[in-house]
């Protein structure tokens, strides 16, 4: 897969409702610096890859420009797989050579970039001045040459395409280590709740919710529809609290507004209840056949919900 073909994936992955609600902390920056970062990557690798397109015989005898670009796209890029890789494995870096360590990456690739498209001619390194200018001769599309003081004048020679393929290993293997820790905390949350059912705490309520509707049917009986409606309506609190283990606030919409019709339904036949109004009420009766639809709408969203686990 290419650079933008992965980053896409995780983009994909990170809305995952197994993981975004339970990876990122509900602060801004969070979940908002991880996309940006993929963006900032995708982008990136694109500019890389125009430069790589463009013929050799296109490339101006002595081409600053593409020059600044490609090491300017490399050395952004490095900073959103950076970004990107803390925000998912919350690891804590001193600093971006300990993770160019970690993916074994030769950290002066990016001093390339400091020394021309930085602060050439501020340039400090350990609190030392050094100045940098890029050789006024000609360059080929890949190769050039820049000079400086540091104090002692040195001459460095570069070779983009180098640079440009261990950007693309760095680039790879970071974004392929990314999806596996996701993939990693996906399935150790599908392992946290695999064995507790969400379908199995409303799969015995169907003799309470018949109980429920004596209420407005059986003038004997009535009576025990107010501590069904109690019952049902303590499984949907259950229901929904298990659910916000699984996904906090980002419950399936189509669970929530299930759960929310049910709630409203609940509420009604315990209010007419209270005041007498139950018994006889055809209202109650109409609400209690569109209950019946709400509850087997729920069970089957439960019981796909339970094998996504």
């Amino acid at each position: 897969m290419t650079v933008q073909e992965l980053s896409r994936k995780i983009n994909n992955d990170i809305h995952n409702r197994m993981f975004q609600p339970n990876h990122f902390k509900e602060v801004f920056g969070d979940y908002e610096k991880c996309f940006t970062s993929l963006d900032l990557i995708e982008d990136c690798q694109d500019a890389i890859d125009e430069f790589k397109a463009i013929p050799e015989t296109k490339i101006p005898n002595r081409s600053v420009l593409n020059i600044y670009g490609v090491l300017q796209a490399t050395f952004c890029q490095q900073d959103g797989l950076y970004g990107l890789y803390q925000n998912i494995s919350r690891k804590k870096f001193k600093s971006i050579s300990d993770f160019f360590t970690q993916f074994d990456f030769d950290n002066k690739n990016r001093e390339i970039r400091n020394d021309i498209v930085g602060h050439p001619s501020t340039r400090k390194v350990n609190g030392k001045p050094e100045f940098y200018f890029i050789d006024k001769g000609p360059n080929s599309k890949y190769k050039f040459s820049y000079a400086g003081y540091s104090p002692d004048f040195v001459v460095k020679k570069v070779d983009l395409k180098k640079i440009i393929d261990e950007q693309n290993n760095l680039a790879n293997n970071v974004l392929i280590k990314v999806i596996k820790m996701i993939n990693e905390k996906i399935n150790q949350h599908k392992e946290k709740h695999k064995s507790e059912s969400l379908h199995s705490i409303v799969s015995t309520l169907n003799y309470s919710i018949q109980l429920i509707k004596r209420g407005y049917s059986d003038t004997q009986r009535a009576f025990q529809a107010e501590g069904n409606i109690k019952i049902v309506t303590s499984k949907m609190k259950e229901v929904e609290e298990e659910l916000k283990k699984r996904f906090r606030s980002s419950i399936p919409e189509s669970v929530e507004y299930t759960l929310g019709n049910i709630y409203y339904i609940l509420e009604q036949m315990g209010n007419w209840y209270e005041n007498n109004e139950l018994l006889g009420k055809k209202d109650a009766e109409i609400f209690m056949i569109a209950f019946d639809k709400e509850f087997d709408e729920l069970g089957i969203m439960l019981k796909e919900i339970d094998e996504e686990y």
